[in-house]
């Protein structure tokens, strides 16, 4: 038992010291690696009508569940928005705020003062959140290959991550 003490004193100490990496607790639901993205339709901030399957097949999609409150999330819209200008061709971010109640109106103001161009949608009944993250994680992403598969759930953002993320976005082009 002795022995065991600095171990447990040390796995103990690491969950002090981990980096804030996200907003919400672990998500384990929604959809699954390997299956095929469920379509969705939902009206923008700038009220135009937003398909998921008017991507599918088409363009890799990046499905970025975030909120204006959750520091990770913004953090890293910063780099979506690069990697969407650079891959407009062939790849789609598609931003879903969880904002609801009194942050849900800074959505817009928010995204037009970043001057961010992806859609983005705000899920004020859940539906999306329901079909791909319904423990509401923040951030989370869903990355779907041009071929409508999913490929990839991610929670949490940290800086230096950019690399990992343009990688697993230009594997999902191809």
């Amino acid at each position: 038992m002795r022995a065991l003490l600095p171990i447990l004193a040390s796995i103990v100490g690491l969950a002090f010291v981990a980096p804030l990496t996200s907003c919400t607790p672990a998500n384990t639901g929604g959809a699954s690696e390997g299956g095929q993205a469920t379509d969705f339709t939902i009206t923008d901030i700038d009220g135009k009508t937003v398909n998921l399957s008017d991507y599918l097949g088409k363009k890799a999609i990046l499905i970025d569940f975030w909120a204006t409150w959750c520091k990770p999330c913004t953090a890293e819209m910063v780099h979506l928005q690069k990697f969407y200008e650079a891959r407009k061709d062939g790849f789609v971010v598609i931003a879903v705020s969880i904002d609801n109640g009194d942050t849900e109106a800074q959505v817009a103001p928010y995204i037009k003062g970043k001057g961010y161009t992806f859609p983005v949608v705000v899920d004020s009944d859940s539906r999306i959140q329901n079909l791909y993250n319904p423990r509401k994680a923040a951030p989370y992403s869903v990355l779907i290959d041009k071929r409508g598969k999913i490929v990839q759930r991610k929670e949490g953002y940290n800086a230096g991550e950019e690399k990992q993320i343009e990688a697993d976005i230009d594997a999902a082009m191809k």
